[in-house]
């Protein structure tokens, strides 16, 4: 079978977005599947695309540049809008397009234009939060996008329930895929040493938007965390904000608990160096980092968003905040800290449980997903009136 994949992706050359379609489609390329994919351009092949196209894939990148927003929302009105991922289409004739979009506020003209040739498709949505919505006057293409797929993938039932608000749409019946991770499956680093600080890892990009380091810095300006023996260092790809985080680290004086990493490929390494992951994101869809960090045998910090509840015991294998707030943020980081001769402990019982509760292969099983979805028909779903 031909299939296409077509990656929103649109900030950073990678993300844990792409992790997922990347994979399933490796392992179509291993099971004898054509596959073909549609990525935007940048100035170097992300290993994995190139992994892909080393294998047999065949590669089409588009421009990055955008259009304005006057121009676009004209073509939007016009529909014409829809019409450039036509000749992408007719040239390739996929028999079926996995579309996997990085938000939920991610433009869906390629959804429609499939519907347009006929050709059947599926939409995995990685991440969503109640913070952003659709546009209202947008709200007819993004739902005849998901009513018109064959099947929707979504990585969290919360990411479901955010669309389903959004649309007024009923899409119980899609279904939810596991994401991959970067680490063994046996991965176990070393404890390391509590003295003389305990050090938490904020893995994640540098967005406020979403992962909520501002918030972090109102909450370590009190005067009660300068004065523990606690160290936070934040890794992972700048989104836009590295440097205002810089700026209000200088600004607060908060040199001694909050640092910048950068960005590291070796996961378990990282593991290696610190007792527990901070993650109180404001919008998630199921975070590559808080999987790792348990499959490692770190316990998360993090806020309910996304999959993190269903995979945390509160208390148990890690603290889950309500929402991201700074005072919720506190709190819950003053519950994780009274609790730190635990912190082992819990780890460890992070690491059995996420072993249970999640996809040990989940690229295989999204590839199982993807061809059922192929060969089957088309669901019926409940629209308002």
């Amino acid at each position: 079978m031909r299939i296409a994949f077509f990656s929103t992706m649109g900030g950073l050359p990678w993300g844990g977005s792409e992790e997922l379609w990347c994979r399933a489609a490796d392992a179509l390329l291993d099971r004898g599947h054509e596959v073909l994919f549609n990525s935007r351009q940048w100035p170097t092949i992300a290993a994995p695309l190139q992994r892909l196209i080393d294998k047999g894939a065949r590669p089409s990148f588009r421009s990055r540049m955008r259009l304005g927003r006057s121009l676009r929302r004209l073509l939007e009105r016009t529909h014409m809008v829809d019409l450039k991922f036509l000749p992408w289409l007719k040239k390739t004739r996929p028999e079926f397009v996995v579309i996997s979009f990085a938000c939920h506020t991610d433009e869906p003209q390629i959804a429609n234009a499939c519907h347009m040739l006929d050709i059947p498709y599926a939409i995995v949505l990685q991440a969503a939060g109640y913070n952003s919505w659709i546009r209202p006057q947008d709200t007819p293409a993004f739902r005849a996008a998901y009513a018109n797929a064959r099947q929707c993938f979504f990585v969290s039932a919360e990411n479901r329930h955010i669309i389903e608000s959004n649309l007024v749409l009923d899409l119980s019946h899609s279904e939810i895929v596991d994401n991959p991770f970067m680490v063994r499956l046996d991965a176990a680093p070393a404890w390391p040493s509590t003295e003389p600080f305990w050090k938490l890892a904020y893995v994640g990009r540098i967005h406020f938007v979403s992962k909520s380091q501002d918030l972090l810095v109102h909450v370590l300006r009190q005067p009660k965390w300068r004065t523990r023996p606690l160290k936070i260092t934040m890794w992972g790809n700048d989104d836009g904000y590295l440097g205002q985080v810089h700026e209000m680290i200088k600004l607060y004086g908060l040199d001694e608990q909050l640092s910048y990493g950068g960005f590291s490929n070796d996961i378990e390494s990282l593991w290696s160096q610190y007792h527990a992951l901070l993650l109180p994101s404001r919008m998630e869809g199921n975070a590559l980092s808080l999987i790792e960090a348990m499959l490692c045998g770190r316990m998360p910090i993090t806020t309910d968003v996304g999959r993190a509840a269903e995979l945390i015991d509160d208390g148990k294998s890690g603290f889950v905040a309500p929402a991201a707030t700074a005072k919720l943020i506190d709190d819950v980081l003053e519950r994780a800290w009274q609790r730190r001769h635990d912190w082992q402990a819990m780890g460890q019982e992070a690491a059995r449980v996420i072993r249970q509760r999640h996809s040990l292969k989940p690229g295989e099983d999204f590839a199982d997903r993807i061809l059922a979805a192929a060969n089957s028909k088309q669901a019926a779903l409940r629209v308002a009136a």
